[in-house]
């Protein structure tokens, strides 16, 4: 018992330790975020002031024992109004689920957008409580942010360009004569202006991506010969740090030479996938020893498309693991500190896959190595016949309008030409205003905000 105790009486709790109902009441009505308490039967059973201000509403009263979907109408963000059949928050409350998202737009009672994030917190006895709290001064400074970092990103890579230019220019025998002892820190300079400019391509291509101003081209490939071609292309990579590289294997001990049959079709954003996988590729090489292998996989996994990249490297241990597609997330040890790196390579990774509408996951065991996955949904043969023709009429109807432009314009100017030689004051010929084909302008679809 401490000294400023001795000698007073510990007054007994009230109520059994429960605040009274009206005190409660009187917090809850404080609260900045809006709360909402459906009852089991699934009707409105209490409503803060904040909530009420975000749908829109004044009278409490008017909307108490109504259905929730009453009042709670949302969005998301590709602008759809959410249904009762597609409704993953009406889904939650019916079920009596836990969900946590930012997802979704909520629409007042005057159709005003208002983003909110949105918890949805069962109490045990099948009543639950909403919590809505209003992101918009939290998402316009994230925008902010973003817009920050990318202009800072632009104007930095220029000069770090230059200076990765000329040093790579002085480090050229046929344009400069230096000695070993001045090339050694030439090359440590470049290797570092090159680690920046990496950055500063990485910082730019995540803010494109978090502001959704890179447009996804979605277009039926052949998987299997496109993940080759990607893989082959780091082959030479490989070589130099003596790994052994294998396509079309599942495990280490398959054989090189081994060829993958399976024909496998989806549609992909090529760029995208071209660029996911190199980084995959680069990190497998980076974090694998000298004697170390690399294999990459293609192959049909249902109605998915499953690929894999799997190295024997460092591999990494699982409270990393669950981190390292986040945004900066680096693993830190002794061994990866003398590895460079952004920390922004395998969030990349995870956003493009998700434009193009697969997920990207990870196995690994430390020490051992790691197998990156990639899943995309899978298209039927038919399906990418279809969409192959499909895009072969529009390049069809495309290039017939830029023939028709073309003549347009020649005859415009041959008029004009035959005018001025009659001696008559010819008007300039009209500029016809060049056509982008119908197949580039359909398929370059932005990314859903």
């Amino acid at each position: 018992m401490g000294i400023f105790s001795r000698g007073k009486k510990t007054p007994e709790p009230q109520n059994n330790g429960h605040l009274p109902p009206d005190l409660v009441e009187t917090v809850f009505n404080a609260l900045a975020d809006g709360l909402i308490v459906i009852s089991e039967q699934n009707i409105l059973q209490f409503i803060n002031p904040a909530a009420m201000a975000m749908v829109g509403l004044t009278d409490a009263s008017l909307i108490l024992g109504l259905d929730p979907r009453t009042i709670l109408r949302f969005e998301n963000s590709e602008g759809m109004v959410l249904d009762e059949n597609n409704n993953p928050i009406v889904g939650a409350i019916w079920n009596n689920a836990a969900l946590e998202t930012k997802d979704y737009i909520l629409l007042t009672a005057q159709n005003q957008r208002r983003p909110v994030a949105l918890n949805i917190i069962p109490l045990g006895n099948g009543a639950k409580v909403l919590v809505l709290r209003d992101i918009t001064k939290e998402l316009e400074e994230e925008g902010e942010k973003t817009e920050f970092i990318s202009t800072a990103s632009h104007e930095m890579r220029t000069p770090v360009a230059s200076i990765e230019g000329y040093l790579g220019l002085a480090l050229n025998p046929q344009t400069a004569t230096i000695d070993e002892r001045a090339r050694k820190y030439l090359e440590e300079a470049h290797q570092s202006s090159q680690h920046l400019g990496r950055l500063f391509q990485d910082l730019l291509d995540t803010t494109k991506l978090d502001d959704h101003k890179v447009r996804v081209r979605m277009q039926p490939v052949e998987v299997v010969g496109l993940v080759k071609s990607i893989a082959d292309g780091q082959a030479p990579m490989m070589a130099q740090k003596n790994l052994r590289y294998t396509f079309g294997a599942t495990d280490a001990a398959a054989a090189p030479e081994r060829k993958m049959e399976q024909l496998v079709y989806a549609s992909v954003d090529v760029d995208f996938l071209r660029e996911v996988l190199n980084n995959l590729i680069e990190n497998a090489i980076k974090y694998t020893p000298e004697g170390g292998a690399v294999w990459v996989n293609a192959r049909g996994d249902g109605d998915r498309v499953l690929i894999n990249v799997t190295d024997t490297g460092m591999g990494v241990s699982p409270d990393n693991l669950k981190h390292i597609f986040q945004k900066f997330y680096r693993v830190d040890n002794s061994q990866t500190r003398e590895i460079g790196g952004t920390g922004l390579g395998l969030y990349l990774v995870k956003e493009r896959t998700e434009a193009m509408g697969g997920k990207v996951w990870a196995e690994s065991s430390f020490g051992e190595g790691s197998t990156f996955y990639v899943s995309l949904p899978r298209l039927t043969t038919e399906e990418y016949e279809r969409r192959k023709q499909i895009i072969a009429n529009q390049e069809a109807m495309g290039a017939a309008a830029v023939a028709q432009a073309q003549a347009a314009q020649i005859t415009a100017q041959a008029q004009a030409q035959a005018a001025a030689q009659a001696g008559q004051v010819a008007a300039p010929a009209p500029v016809v205003q060049q056509v982008m084909p119908p197949a580039q302008a359909n398929l370059q679809n932005p990314l859903p905000k």
